[in-house]
């Protein structure tokens, strides 16, 4: 394998240590960003069962004064029938209470029942506090790890950068150019070696992509420095040894 493809891969590697310290530090806030996503969700939950609690009560309130109309027309209807003085007038006012309050039990029913429905979105409310100030404590605890991490990684990034840059010299920019392309769209993995999968067969593929390498390339890269990309994936092919069959 000639220079060229010897300092590539001295560039492939140290590249790869490089995004893994990156990832690393990106990871832990990529968790930062998700458990602060989850806090603005129980957020957006307990604004909005808050608005339920005040228009639920607001409904009982109202339920609650009609209520207590209902009982005050009660109680003249139970003073009406104390001073009935004919037997018709005390039947008709008795009718008419008995009717009344029928219907006032069942309004009382509404009343309990929206009372009930106060309480419970209370409690759900409550909850929802509960589990946010856990998610709030958890998001404080992410986002100190995500800065211990990337403080620590700082020296090792700073280093990787630099023998990076150094790395790159003496390299040709257009091979440059394609293991930074490649790179791009495989995650730092700029090459790939060719493998043969048959040792008898004169068959040959890239590590990367596993699509046919022809021929050509393998005495291209066997008797010269050159720098041989896939057709199909675009990352820069080397050999490992000399050891295959051609």
């Amino acid at each position: 394998m000639g220079a060229t493809l010897d300092a590539l891969q001295r560039l492939q590697s140290i590249e790869l240590q490089l995004r893994s310290a990156r990832d690393q530090i990106e990871s832990k806030f990529r968790t930062v960003d998700a458990q602060r996503r989850k806090i603005a969700t129980l957020q957006r939950q307990a604004t909005d069962i808050r608005d339920t609690i005040r228009r639920t009560q607001a409904d009982a309130d109202k339920l609650e004064l009609e209520r207590k109309a209902r009982e005050a027309h009660l109680a003249k209807l139970r003073e009406a029938l104390n001073r009935s003085k004919t037997n018709k007038e005390y039947a008709a006012v008795l009718t008419q209470l008995n009717t009344d309050k029928a219907d006032a039990l069942k309004f009382e029913d509404q009343v309990l029942s929206a009372l009930t429905k106060v309480d419970d979105l209370k409690k759900q409310a409550a909850e929802i506090d509960a589990r946010l100030q856990k998610e709030q404590t958890r998001v404080a605890e992410l986002e100190q790890a995500a800065r211990d991490t990337e403080q620590k990684l700082a020296g090792q990034i700073s280093a990787l950068e630099a023998q990076r840059e150094e790395a790159t010299e003496g390299i040709p920019l257009e091979a440059l150019r394609l293991f930074e392309r490649a790179c791009e769209h495989h995650d730092g993995e700029g090459m790939a070696m060719i493998e043969q999968p048959h040792p008898k067969r004169a068959e040959y593929i890239c590590s990367g992509c596993y699509m046919a390498v022809t021929l050509e390339s393998i005495n291209a890269l066997q008797s010269r420095d050159a720098v041989i990309t896939c057709p199909n994936c675009s990352r820069i092919l080397y050999l490992e040894s000399q050891a295959l069959t051609v």
